[in-house]
């Protein structure tokens, strides 16, 4: 894997580049597979060429070329401390990540049905309506997702509303986590480089994914 010296020890990361990817599309994947496996785990990925083909559900030869393009893509990072695994109730912990992902404070996690899981920076009426256009959003996805995904070769299923100069003022985020989908809605400039990005996500796949 390059210069990585595979005896020292390092810890295998996700990012919030490879947490996006993960999330974008319920689309059969190999490398979607192993991104939500290592979201979804709850325990110090400490990297071993055993653990990639484990999880990757691969021969090791196979799991390697796959983790490599992981790595290569930005997708995954090898560093020399674990990153934290963040444990608690899910309705604690959100709040804090949906704040660091607005440049304004203001976001929002809702699932299809329409129920708030958590928001920051909105009232309650506000979030009661957000959330639920977050979820005839995701039906509206569904319904054309055969021309937007297909057709035009779309790959995200992301929504906003943007002001003259294009700028987003509400963006509408859908995320797979398996077979469940929620909506990520983010007011003003989002900010998903962060890694309470990546963090959010693994606390839904560690809550929410099923195998």
């Amino acid at each position: 894997m390059g210069d990585y010296n595979q005896d020292s020890i390092r810890y295998i990361a996700i990012t919030p580049s490879g947490s996006y990817f993960a999330t974008l599309n319920s689309t059969p994947d190999d490398a979607r597979a192993l991104l939500l496996q290592l979201l979804s785990t709850d325990f110090e990925l400490l990297y071993s060429l055993e653990l990639v083909a484990e999880l990757a559900d691969l021969e090791e030869p196979q799991a390697m070329g796959l983790f490599q393009q992981l790595l290569d893509r930005g997708f995954v990072a090898l560093t020399d401390t674990p990153p934290e695994i963040h444990r608690g109730p899910l309705e604690e912990l959100l709040p804090d990540m949906l704040k660091q992902l607005s440049d304004s404070g203001k976001a929002l996690l809702a699932d299809d049905q329409g129920f708030c899981l958590s928001s920051t920076g909105y009232g309650a009426e506000q979030s009661e309506t957000l959330a639920a256009l977050a979820a005839d959003l995701i039906s509206l996805q569904e319904r054309h997702k055969q021309v937007l995904n297909g057709d035009l070769g779309l790959a995200g299923e992301s929504w906003g509303i943007m002001n003259a100069v294009g700028q987003s003022q509400i963006g509408c985020w859908v995320i797979h986590i398996g077979h469940q989908r929620f909506c990520l809605v983010i007011s003003d400039m989002p900010r998903l480089n962060q890694q309470a990005y990546a963090e959010l996500l693994s606390c839904l796949a560690r809550r929410y994914l099923e195998y």
